[in-house]
C-alpha cells in the first residue's frame, strides 16, 4: 500500500488584478449597480434593500446582475459587462 502525501496548497488562478478605485464622495446621484446571488434565505429581504438603497441614494441609474446560480460565482464577461456601467454595486451573496 501507497501512501500519497499531497500539498495543501492547491494550484488555483490568481484573483486578476484590481485597479485603483477613487472614493466616491458621496453615493447619491451616482450610478448604483446590485449583485444579488437570489438565495432563497434572501428572496424577502433583497427586494427591500433594492428599494432602501433607491430611495436614500436616488441613483442616476440603476443596473442589477442576478446571478442565475446561487452557487457559482458571475463569470467574468458578466463582470466586465457590468462594471463599466455602475459607480458602486451592493452585493448579496447568500444567507
Amino acid at each position: 500500500m501507497t501512501i500519497r502525501v499531497r500539498s495543501p496548497l492547491a494550484d488555483i488562478n490568481e484573483a486578476p488584478r484590481g485597479k485603483p478605485v477613487r472614493a466616491l464622495p458621496s453615493l447619491e446621484g451616482r450610478r448604483l449597480g446590485l449583485l444579488w446571488s437570489q438565495h432563497a434565505a434572501t428572496v424577502k429581504f433583497w427586494p427591500v434593500l433594492e428599494t432602501v438603497a433607491e430611495g436614500k441614494f436616488r441613483p442616476a441609474e440603476v443596473h442589477r446582475l442576478y446571478k442565475t446560480s446561487t452557487w457559482n460565482v458571475a463569470t467574468p464577461e458578466e463582470i466586465d459587462a457590468f462594471a463599466p456601467k455602475v459607480d458602486y454595486v451592493l452585493v448579496g451573496v447568500g444567507a
